[in-house]
């Protein structure tokens, strides 16, 4: 596994988002083994390697969804170890962006719905929540897809839905565990 900077990293100052000596088994299978990442603000980093060779776990790691069984994982200067799950939890919704490979949007919600959710989640009143679902649908182009339900619309604009999703809290960080971006 490697990780690759793509843009130059934001001038001085610590990372904002740091793993070191990371190691993470699952029963007898080592599936990190002494990572390290740092991130700092506005850089862009792909993690690549071959299947089965930790990518996932490291991105869940660093995004506080795993603890790692040794090593540290610091955002902001805070220790994700030193949070609550409760905590952890809240870091997820607002300061961090998820793409999922399949999207994972709600079947049973309508687009619109899904990108609002979030906000929701996080106390926002329906009506407004909606407004700022239906700006970023609007902005990556499926503003057409907002009352139609995740198995009514294409891959590609599912895609583009689970994107403004992850936006939508305008979110420090965006995870996204496969190569794509809409446009």
């Amino acid at each position: 596994m490697t990780s690759t900077s793509l843009d130059e990293p934001a001038a001085g100052g610590p990372p904002l988002l740091e793993g070191v000596g990371l190691r993470k088994t699952f029963g007898q299978t080592p599936a990190l083994h002494d990572a390290a990442l740092q991130v700092r603000e506005s850089e862009i980093v792909a993690v690549m390697g071959p299947s089965g060779s930790g990518k996932s776990t490291l991105l869940h790691c660093l995004a506080g969804i795993l603890l790692p069984d040794e090593g540290r994982v610091t955002y902001a200067g805070r220790d994700l170890r030193s949070l609550s799950d409760k905590e952890r939890s809240a870091l997820r919704r607002t300061d961090f962006g998820f793409v999922f490979q399949f999207g994972q949007l709600v079947p049973e919600l309508t687009c619109l719905e899904n990108v609002a959710l979030p906000l929701r989640l996080g106390g926002m009143r329906r009506r407004q929540a909606e407004r700022v679902a239906a700006g970023w649908l609007d902005r990556l182009e499926v503003s057409d897809v907002a009352n139609k339900r995740p198995g009514e619309v294409s891959g590609g604009q599912g895609q583009r839905v689970a994107v403004a999703r992850a936006l939508v809290t305008n979110p420090r960080v965006i995870w996204r565990s496969r190569s794509w971006w809409p446009g």
